[in-house]
């Protein structure tokens, strides 16, 4: 029979207690998003604020279908489906091959290359952002995908975590694959590709959840309001008057549940690889 081991019990006691802590917030914009503003008003700070009004499951989606007709949200959802699409696909496309280069090829200031990327690290993006939109501009990419998506495509960040997948990768694989006369474009997207499928979809959730929740830069870029992602959307629809609290959180919600599927859908790919199981 299994010990009863107290340190792990309070472990798991207090990762339960911070599991409900964190889902508090996402269960009351839930719940707050099936009632009326009025119900809202009442039960804000009792237990039943975090319980939805079964007696009135016929109106549990109307604030959603009135942020869809009076904010034109279909739209804005799909300008986000498309920007991150875009910018997820570039992102993984261009900082694998970069990340792959530096692991791979004897290039020249190869040391002080990787030096940069560790600095460009340290400063955010939004150190730099009038400087990045003083270009988009001059290049006339304002109001345009590639001038939202160009500037998150390149990450330094994603370049090193590339970088350090890449270089786990055993040579032996490389030269066998060398000596059977395959091109180095091949043995990346054949050999490399496939065995790292954990960094690529890390990376991956890692850049859709950053242009899913970005907001200052797309609201920098776009000055037509047909064009905003959701982010900016539930923003103006939080201070066009008269607000709604449900509305409001009924936009949070179709804003939250991608990134939450995502991630469910994600997460077993999350996971450590052995990148030596290639070689034969």
């Amino acid at each position: 029979m299994k010990k009863f081991n107290v340190i792990n019990f309070i472990k798991y006691l207090i990762l339960i207690g911070f599991t409900i802590l964190f889902l508090f917030p996402t269960v009351w914009m839930f719940v707050s998003s099936t009632k009326t503003v009025a119900e809202i008003a009442n039960e804000i700070g009792t237990i039943n604020s975090f319980v939805p009004n079964f007696s009135n499951i016929h109106l549990w989606f109307d604030s959603y279908k009135e942020i869809f007709s009076r904010f034109n949200f279909s739209v804005h959802f799909f300008n986000s489906v498309y920007y991150s699409f875009v910018i997820v696909f570039g992102s993984l496309f261009v900082n694998s091959l970069a990340g792959y280069a530096l692991a791979t090829f004897d290039i020249p200031f190869k040391k002080y290359i990787t030096g940069l990327l560790i600095i460009l690290i340290i400063f955010p993006f939004q150190s730099v952002l009038i400087q990045i939109f003083i270009i988009i501009n001059e290049m006339n990419l304002t109001n345009t995908v590639w001038g939202l998506s160009l500037p998150h495509i390149g990450s330094a960040f994603n370049i090193y975590l590339f970088m350090v997948f890449f270089k786990k990768i055993p040579k032996e694989l490389r030269e066998s694959a060398h000596m059977d006369g395959a091109s180095e474009w091949k043995i990346f997207t054949k050999i490399a590709v496939p065995i790292s499928k954990p960094i690529f979809m890390t990376i991956g959730i890692l850049v859709f959840v950053g242009s899913w929740n970005d907001y200052i830069w797309p609201l920098m870029i776009f000055t037509e309001t047909d064009k905003y992602p959701l982010a900016v959307a539930v923003n103006i629809m939080n201070e066009t008057k008269p607000v709604y609290l449900n509305q409001v959180m009924a936009g949070l919600t179709v804003t939250t549940i991608p990134i939450l599927l995502i991630y469910i859908l994600g997460q077993k790919y999350i996971m450590p690889q052995d990148t030596s199981s290639g070689i034969k």
